[in-house]
């Protein structure tokens, strides 16, 4: 069965952007905005034992308050960021537009679409990450094949790689952890672009773009259709709030 509904797709090309958002952490308090977060996010940032990583999360979700504000003309405190029952992020309100986001170390990356669906991920690469023990444990037969052809010094960058790509899957069908990762297959060539080479769980296709990310990180984006345009834009989290999204980043990427 389709993961989620189709009939409400439409013929209307596809166009996605995303942004690589610095969160600064490095920088002075003084030197940077910061939204006031809403009560579900002050909840979820309890969470969080260090601060560092409250800081981290709070930052990310003003930067997509941020760019949702400016995609759907709506002030940022009335935007309503919830989940569905599959825990997929969306807007309370309907809304034309469609979006994901990751975090990882100290840079956000967030991705808005209309007339499609999309996930996005990010990670920062760890050579010394136990990545055998968990391609194992959660990657197909057939990826696990293709990490083990690399070269030793290039498996981390293939792991990483890989994970990314079936993350963004999972967040553009919005199943979740009921999905298990091992029943669809990614590229693992760090080489090679990104893409979907097979899915046993008879799920819609989806198209795999890898982003142009800082040195030592990986980032994929995935679209349950083929975009008919893909604009990467680089920001700080600073330029982010002081000025409009649409006309804050320069273009870094596009196809």
């Amino acid at each position: 069965m389709p993961r989620y509904d189709q009939t409400s797709r439409i013929s209307t090309a596809c166009r996605a952007e995303a942004w690589l958002v610095d969160l600064e952490l490095s920088a002075p308090e003084s030197q940077t905005i910061d939204l006031k977060p809403g009560l579900d996010e002050q909840r979820r940032a309890s969470g969080y034992r260090k601060p560092l990583d409250r800081r981290r999360f709070l930052r990310s979700r003003g930067a997509l308050r941020r760019i949702l504000s400016d995609y759907t003309g709506r002030p940022v405190a009335s935007l309503d960021i919830r989940t569905d029952e599959r825990g997929r992020p969306c807007l309370a309100a309907p809304a034309s537009v469609d979006f994901n986001s990751s975090r990882s170390g100290n840079f956000a990356l967030i991705g808005a679409a209309r007339n499609c669906r999309i996930g996005i991920d990010i990670e920062r690469v760890q050579p010394d990450f136990p990545c055998r023990d968990l391609s194992e444990t959660f990657f197909s037969r057939n990826e696990n094949t293709s990490l083990d052809a690399l070269p030793a010094q290039r498996r981390a960058d293939g792991f990483f790689k890989t994970w990314v790509s079936k993350e963004a899957c999972v967040k553009a069908w919005g199943m979740g952890l009921s999905l298990p990762l091992d029943s669809f297959d990614v590229c693992a060539d760090p080489a090679a672009p990104a893409a979907l080479l097979a899915d046993r769980s008879d799920g819609p296709p989806l198209w795999l773009y890898r982003l142009e990310a800082p040195g030592g990180y990986v980032a994929v984006l995935a679209a349950d259709r083929p975009l008919a345009s893909l604009r990467l834009h680089t920001t700080r989290h600073s330029r982010l709030h002081q000025t409009a999204p649409d006309v804050a980043r320069p273009t870094v990427q596009e196809i």
